[in-house]
C-alpha cells in the first residue's frame, strides 16, 4: 500500500512537470526588436552614402514615394542607428554594403531616379 502511494506520488509529479514543460515550450516568442526608418531625399545615386541625404521618420504604413527600382526610398535600420553620424557609419561601412546598389536592395521601399 505504501509503495502504491508513493508511485502514484511520482507518476502525479512526472505529469505536473510534463505539463509545465509543454506549456512553456509552446509559448510565442514576440520580438522586440525596434526599428528606425530614414527616406532618402535625392533624386539620384548620387550622395546614397550620404547621411545627410537622409531624412528620419516615424514607421511608414504605406509607401511614401512613387513606386520604383531605381533608388531607396525608405531603408529600416537598428534602433541604434538614431542619428546621422551613425547612420553615415552605417551606409559606409563596405562589408554590409559593398556596392550602392546593395543599399537599394536593403530598403523596404524603394523609388524611381529622377
Amino acid at each position: 500500500m505504501k509503495r502504491n502511494k508513493i508511485l502514484f506520488g511520482l507518476a502525479a509529479l512526472v505529469i505536473a512537470f510534463g505539463l509545465i514543460f509543454t506549456a512553456s515550450a509552446f509559448k510565442s516568442k514576440t520580438s522586440t526588436k525596434s526599428f528606425t526608418y530614414w527616406q532618402y531625399e535625392p533624386g539620384t545615386m548620387t550622395g546614397i552614402r550620404d547621411a545627410s541625404n537622409y531624412t528620419p521618420i516615424a514607421e511608414p504604413v504605406e509607401q511614401p514615394c512613387e513606386s520604383g527600382e531605381d533608388l531607396p526610398c525608405v531603408l529600416r535600420v537598428d534602433e541604434s542607428i538614431d542619428d546621422e553620424g551613425k547612420l553615415d557609419a552605417y551606409l559606409n561601412n563596405l562589408t554590409t554594403f559593398p556596392s550602392d546598389q546593395d543599399i537599394v536592395d536593403h530598403a523596404i521601399y524603394k523609388k524611381l531616379q529622377d
